[in-house]
């Protein structure tokens, strides 16, 4: 006969992985962005990233699939009038550097877009106008 540790044990370990998918918030996309890039005051390399929601539309989770590089993104909400057809980042570039503006997943009618840097609003401040590039998911929340 097992002991109620025992029990308590086997139910813990069946349960601890839907627990941290769970934490881990709902998978919008994974991306691969070609060139190293700012978000809030936050620098992260060129690499494959997967983005989580950390909570329901404020707040995302930016992950490198090797597990090295993370950020969590406070971001403003951006409605817009029809549903976003791919999921997709937006960045702004200033010269060689890239910052983070919007975060669009595909079927929803709201983008997130994270709080600008320090050296975006510096560069942005001197009155150069940024490019956009757009780096498009590898697979919609897969």
């Amino acid at each position: 006969m097992k002991s109620a540790g025992t029990v308590t044990t086997i139910c813990l370990l069946l349960v601890a992985p839907t627990l941290f998918a769970q934490s881990e918030g709902q998978r919008l996309m994974k991306v691969n962005v070609p060139f190293a890039f700012g978000v809030e005051d936050i620098s992260l390399p060129a690499g494959q990233y997967i983005i989580f929601t950390a909570t329901p539309d404020q707040t995302i989770r930016i992950v490198s699939t090797d597990g090295r590089y993370s950020a969590v993104i406070n971001t403003l909400l951006n409605y817009a009038q029809k549903p976003a057809s791919k999921s997709r980042l937006v960045f702004h570039k200033y010269g060689d550097e890239y910052f983070l503006a919007q975060v669009w997943t595909a079927g929803r009618k709201v983008a997130r877009n994270p709080l600008s840097s320090q050296r975006a609003m510096e560069i942005a401040s001197s009155g150069r106008k940024p490019g956009t590039v757009t780096v498009v998911a590898l697979a919609d929340r897969k």
